[in-house]
């Protein structure tokens, strides 16, 4: 049997695509010495049993068909690209106002007004809410969106998906503080690994000096 390759599931269908990552990579490449990258996302969580593999002493383990969550909330990830650390906050929702208080601690964490922060076309974020470009101008700040229906161009989903596999995948948290402890853990250990940084297939000379 021949062994066939699996392609990606999700391909963008923009057709301003590789305009919009040329001008990325073009930002990216003369971005100054102090300059700040980063890629920026926010993902809802639940907080319920999640299946997975086990290895327990019973023969047949089953969800609960109707079980509930215990919880929301939402998680923001920025992914620094030049050093590989992941900056992130928890919160009750993700709308205009819950970004826009995400703007404000990522000036705290960065008070250099060469912040470039890379995100998805959602609502919220300044592609679409007067709210948050407001704010960005208030704040000096810098941003650039990906192209349309193109979650993977986006390094910070890399992060997510190692988030489901190894925190949430299995787990029984029995509320949502227990959880956002258990994701802080897993993103601080991340922050210490010496192979943290996320490959960008878009970006050239992507470990720069």
């Amino acid at each position: 049997m021949r062994l066939r390759r699996v392609g990606r599931t999700l391909i963008s269908h923009d057709p301003r695509r590789r305009a919009i990552l040329a001008r990325i990579r073009w930002v990216w490449q003369h971005l100054p010495r102090r300059g700040v990258w980063l890629s920026f996302d926010v993902q809802p969580i639940p907080v319920k049993a999640y299946g997975g593999r086990r290895f327990p002493s019973a023969k047949r383990l089953v969800l609960e068909k109707a079980q509930k969550t215990r919880g929301f909330f939402s998680l923001f990830v920025a992914d620094e690209v030049k050093t590989g650390r992941r900056r992130w906050a928890f919160s009750d929702g993700k709308s205009s106002e819950h970004v826009c208080r995400l703007m404000k601690q990522l000036h705290r964490w960065y008070r250099d007004p060469q912040v470039w922060v890379v995100l998805d076309r959602d609502s919220p974020p300044p592609c679409k809410s007067g709210q948050t470009r407001r704010e960005r101008r208030r704040l000096q700040r810098h941003w650039v969106t990906l192209p349309k229906g193109s979650p993977d161009d986006n390094p910070v989903e890399t992060i997510f998906s190692d988030i489901q596999l190894m925190v949430l995948d299995n787990s029984h948290d029995p509320d949502v503080k227990t959880t956002q402890r258990r994701i802080s853990r897993h993103l601080r250990r991340g922050n210490r690994r010496q192979n943290r940084w996320i490959h960008i297939p878009y970006l050239h000379g992507f470990h720069k000096d």
